[in-house]
């Protein structure tokens, strides 16, 4: 990753280049081979769609429990915590309404 100088910077793809910023600075870098058609449809990536599988369904089962609390209460890190708590119950190959069930019981609301 080179930085880049001067008083333009630029950031998109140019030819296999690609320019950047990150944390107000400027950078580039090589175009990466790898694209999202390649990555939802090659088998190699099998282990990736399955995660990113699980992590919708958390997301969806989380976000039930969470709707559910009081207005105050509620923050991004709890959401988070809900959400990463799901996906670990997902992978331990717990059912939907257990997975609603112990989140509940845990952020104490009735569903």
């Amino acid at each position: 990753m080179a930085k880049q100088v001067g008083p333009l910077f630029i950031c998109g793809t140019y030819d296999n280049t690609c320019f950047y910023r990150c944390n107000g600075k400027y950078y580039l870098r090589a175009k990466s081979s790898l694209s999202g058609k390649r990555v939802k449809r090659d088998p190699k990536f099998g282990a990736t769609m399955q995660y990113a599988k699980w992590m919708g369904e958390a997301s969806v089962i989380a976000s039930g429990v969470y709707r559910q609390m009081d207005a105050g209460t509620k923050n991004r890190r709890l959401y988070q915590q809900l959400t990463g708590k799901a996906l670990r119950l997902l992978r331990e190959g717990k059912s939907e309404n257990e997975i609603k069930g112990i989140l509940a019981s845990e952020a104490n609301v009735l569903i």
